[in-house]
């Protein structure tokens, strides 16, 4: 790839990334429906004097030099524009008025749980879920990705992330809206430590057992001890309960020697076989 393709590359990228990270991005357009908490520059040609930044309060109102309390929230950019120069042209004959929204604060997608940077973005186009995910930095591990959604209003709306994610399935690629709350849950996890080929926390399944979850560990290690592995049981800040295990019994026959269903926080410790 040449060096200039390289750098217009880059270039688009912070294009499309910047309105939504950046804290001061400023919009021009004139349909922009203003809205509470969001900042503005109002600028009267020849009248440096009513020049002003402004802060649009929660009940969507503000305060302009020869204007007063004015409602603002719910008005477009360029019908603010034309009421102010109404009003302006009084004092001012022939007053040219420009808004410029310098902060938007009012059209915030809230983003919680398993995220690479959790927290608000600020809805200022179109934007899907899976372009959104994308600037937050993605869903992380530890997350039950497949059990997220997003909250709209008194509406609860289910998105499987690892669908979305791993497998381009775009029925999950909601169409975002100012106010939604998009959340990946925290998984619980069980833990295998010891002698195993790579102790992990693992996420939690309901489905997930002791001989499922050794294998997801990547199975034991020749020093293993098979024949008791402890697992400890107990939520966080509980006594926790010792439980005794024959994995040797459990592989040689499982019909005699059912397999150990896991509870979130399990800890399961292998030791090491004595010489």
């Amino acid at each position: 790839m040449s060096r200039l393709r390289w750098l217009l590359l880059v270039l688009s990228a912070a294009v499309l990334i910047v309105p939504l990270s950046a804290p001061h991005a400023q919009v021009s357009d004139k349909a922009y429906i203003i809205g509470p908490e969001d900042i503005l520059e109002v600028q009267v040609w020849e009248r440096s004097d009513l020049n002003q930044t402004v802060f649009v309060r929660p009940d969507g109102r503000t305060s302009l030099p020869l204007v007063g309390e004015i409602m603002v929230a719910g008005k477009t950019v360029q019908e603010l524009q034309d009421h102010l120069a109404k009003v302006y042209d009084k004092t001012s004959q022939n007053a040219v008025v420009t808004v410029i929204v310098r902060e938007i604060k009012s059209r915030p997608v809230y983003f919680v749980g398993a995220f690479g940077r959790p927290g608000p973005i600020q809805l200022t186009r179109e934007l899907t879920l899976m372009q959104a995910i994308s600037v937050v930095g993605g869903v992380v591990g530890g997350g039950d990705a497949e059990n997220g959604y997003v909250l709209r209003g008194d509406k609860r709306i289910e998105v499987d992330f690892y669908k979305l994610l791993q497998k381009g399935d775009l029925s999950q690629n909601t169409q975002l809206e100012p106010g939604d709350t998009v959340v990946v849950p925290i998984a619980d996890q069980v833990y295998v430590q010891g002698e195993v080929r790579a102790p992990a926390a693992l996420k939690y399944t309901t489905d997930l057992t002791l001989l499922k979850a050794i294998t997801q560990a990547g199975g034991l290690t020749p020093l293993a001890a098979s024949g008791r592995v402890d697992l400890l049981r107990g939520m966080t800040g509980e006594k926790k309960e010792r439980i005794r295990v024959d994995l040797d019994k459990i592989m040689r026959a499982p019909n005699e020697n059912p397999d150990v269903s896991l509870k979130p926080d399990d800890i399961i410790y292998v030791p090491q076989r004595l010489f």
